[in-house]
């Protein structure tokens, strides 16, 4: 048909997208993709299918609501797990300005900056806190790279290795009753293992139960190995 252009082993999700976009305009598929791919050449915004698919994340059905905070978002990886289990998020943050750009076009919120200059009191009530706080100076290729440099790493990093402190801060003005904390698999053996043993330390003493585990994203359908420890107090 004149109004079809000849496209070979398209997955039937984007069939499926091309068709909703393109009824929504009033267009043609040929239309649309023409438009779509002009747009794209032209270094203009045009709809993905990460619109659809990532930044609205369908809650899982027997999931209970409960409210979260975002810390150190990056591009809201943590955000969509916990959306999916049924989480509304209530406050972000995340210094990166190009991070900021695209968590706000997945899910419409412009994060916060720096963690270190916002208020605990300023931050709203909240059922968990997510935090995936910098992993560079504890991890084996930054610690390596500080060492080359000769700079500090872990808690001697002062730009970044003292923001689990931050967290610290927030949870004893906040107490929420969940907190779910990620880092790099070597946060557990930096400095002979003297960092996770503050890092415990300082969450028994806010009152909570600490469990750990460390996963491979790889184990999750990722086709990855990527092992990160996961803190559930």
């Amino acid at each position: 048909m004149a109004d079809q252009l000849l496209i070979r082993n398209v997955p039937e999700r984007v069939k499926s997208w091309i068709d909703v976009n393109r009824r929504a305009e009033g267009m043609s598929q040929r239309e649309f993709v023409i438009k779509t791919l002009e747009k794209a050449c032209d270094g203009g915004a045009v709809p993905t299918l990460f619109d659809e698919i990532i930044a609205r994340p369908q809650p899982i059905p027997e999931s209970i609501p409960f409210t979260f905070i975002d810390l150190f978002g990056g591009i809201g990886g943590l955000r969509i797990g916990l959306q999916r289990a049924g989480g509304n998020c209530v406050f972000t943050s995340e210094w990166d300005k190009n991070s900021q750009k695209t968590y706000r076009k997945w899910f419409g919120d412009l994060p916060h900056g720096d963690i270190r200059q916002i208020k605990a009191t300023d931050i709203p009530q909240h059922d968990v806190l997510a935090a995936g706080f910098p992993c560079q100076p504890f991890s084996i290729a930054g610690v390596s790279k500080k060492n080359s440099l000769g700079r500090a790493h872990g808690f001697k990093c002062l730009t970044q290795g003292t923001l689990f402190f931050d967290v610290i801060n927030i949870v004893e003005i906040s107490r929420p009753p969940v907190l779910l904390l990620e880092n790099v698999k070597n946060l557990k053996s930096h400095d002979q293992g003297r960092t996770w043993k503050v890092i415990l330390n300082n969450l028994e003493e806010q009152d909570y139960w600490v469990f750990n585990e460390v996963l491979d994203a790889s184990d999750f359908g990722v086709p990855q190995h990527r092992e990160r420890v996961f803190i559930v107090c």
